[in-house]
């Protein structure tokens, strides 16, 4: 009986000698039979390393996916190279406690009207400069009416985003045409849900308030525009009553282009029904939605109230930004905000991020826990290793190795899974909620560093959870190890 117990000695002495002496890709075979020996244990805990970087990834994917979406919208409709200049600018600060607060700047010192518009279209950095007619009316389909506003466009718009790709119909075919483009949400408050033939053959459910039309039965009808007047500024016509001074006149207009529907851009960044900017100007209106509003554009000669530019590039907006504030002219740019949106994502992003990161952290002591009791079971092992000469850093490493295998797989496993996770979220949220949307939204984003940061991650927090198991491995006295029965 002790001959075999030397034997079994001699033989444990022989293999931790070789471990000594053992390379990287041996530390890493070590590590994976050791963690197998306790397959178990080892199992559960790369579950809930699996779990946390699954939430974590699936969580800080969307934060990113969410601003992804909502930027990419913005730069498909040049937001991030256009401007409005107006009559008056307002601003947006943060006042006490936080709460935002409207400052209105003096009124601009240039008139808003076409030789402005002239001087700018002159200007290299500009590629369009129109003015902004925005007409209230009411619209009717046949038997039905709803109110709205209405936009103008020029010719030269129809090769620019979002107007180059209609959902159904075709742009203008002058600036003085008595055509109109009109939006999906105009239509549903006519009562019509609108769609396409390969819509309406993939049977997508409808609201049963909504009677189901062919975008192309729409094309081509004809739409009564009811806009407000002034008849008369008479004082005679005052005095008799305000029908002898405002009267409704109705302008029949041909329905060409039907817009597709925005996503992710919050309230509409355009007007449902846009017309001709020729036809804009000619159309019955009073001008003005308030008596303040006439007085001020007549005594400062504005002749519009704002006016869209397009710059060529990112580059030339911050040109034409800096002319125009040498002018004295206020404007309205969507990337002056770009900053305060990417802070509010941040902030998002942090949030989401923690929330995973407890569920990582969790999965941390779980890798403590395992690293002990492996200590513990080991016991023997690590005295031999002692005994032949190991130092207290071979055994740290040992046991780092085994915790850095656990934090690797289980990344690995955790990306899996965030991933497998927000495909089946995007089915859902695509079929169930957004089913009206011309194209597949993807609400989720992985960008190289979230799925390489995840893997570091991972592993750094293993090592960590791992760095006081090893320490306590490498403190044990070799005499006392290999007194332990085993």
């Amino acid at each position: 009986m002790l001959g075999r117990e030397k034997w079994v000695v001699s033989e444990d002495i022989l293999f931790y000698k070789n471990i000594l002496s053992m390379t990287l890709s041996d530390l890493i075979t070590m590590a994976r039979q050791n963690l197998w020996r306790t397959r178990l244990r080892t199992l559960l805990t790369l579950i809930g390393v699996i779990i946390g970087i699954g939430a974590l990834i699936a969580m800080v994917s969307f934060g990113i996916g969410l601003e992804k979406n909502i930027t990419e919208k913005f730069k498909s409709n040049d937001l991030f190279t256009s401007l409005t200049i107006s009559t008056k600018a307002i601003n947006f600060k943060a006042g006490p406690r936080n709460r935002s607060k409207v400052e209105k700047s003096e009124a601009t010192g240039v008139p808003l009207n076409d030789s402005l518009i002239s001087v700018l279209q002159k200007r290299p950095e500009i590629a369009i400069a129109y003015p902004r007619i925005n007409i209230p009316i009411r619209a009717a389909l046949g038997s039905d009416t709803a109110a709205t506003n209405t936009g103008s466009l020029p010719m030269v718009m129809a090769q620019q985003p979002p107007y180059n790709e209609l959902y159904a119909g075709k742009y203008f075919s002058n600036d003085s045409a008595l055509e109109v483009l009109v939006s999906l949400n105009f239509l549903r408050a006519l009562g019509y849900e609108v769609r396409t033939r390969e819509k309406i053959n993939a049977n997508i459910e409808v609201d049963s308030g909504l009677q189901l039309a062919l975008a192309d039965t729409i094309i081509g009808k004809e739409l009564i525009l009811l806009s407000t007047s002034l008849k008369s500024t008479s004082p005679l016509a005052i005095m008799a009553g305000i029908e002898n001074v405002i009267g409704e006149e109705s302008t029949p207009v041909k329905i060409v282009g039907i817009m597709k529907e925005e996503q992710f851009s919050g309230p509409s960044l355009r007007e449902e029904i846009i017309l001709p900017i020729q036809t804009a100007k000619s159309l019955p209106s009073l001008g003005f939605d308030r008596i303040s509003d006439l007085m001020e554009n007549k005594t400062k000669g504005n002749q519009y109230t704002s006016i869209y530019v397009k710059t060529k590039s990112m580059e030339d907006l911050g040109k034409i930004k800096a002319y125009l504030d040498g002018q004295k002219i206020n404007y309205f740019a969507v990337d002056d905000g770009l900053s305060e949106m990417k802070k509010a994502f941040l902030i998002l992003d942090s949030i989401l991020g923690i929330i995973g990161l407890i569920s990582l952290l969790v999965a941390g002591f779980g890798i403590v826990n395992t690293m002990l009791m492996s200590i513990l079971e080991r016991k023997r092992e690590i005295g031999i290793m002692k005994a032949v000469g190991g130092k207290n850093r071979d055994i740290r490493m040992i046991f780092f190795f085994e915790a850095g295998f656990i934090g690797l797989v289980g990344a690995l496993g955790g990306i899996a899974l965030g991933y497998g996770l927000t495909r089946i979220a995007n089915l859902i949220v695509n079929n169930q909620y957004i089913k009206d949307a011309d194209e597949f939204v993807d609400l989720f984003s992985f960008p190289w560093w979230l799925v390489g940061g995840s893997i570091v991650f991972s592993i750094v927090i293993s090592l960590l959870a791992g760095l006081y198991p090893a320490i306590r491995a490498s403190s044990i006295h070799p005499i006392d190890a290999l007194r332990q029965e085993g």
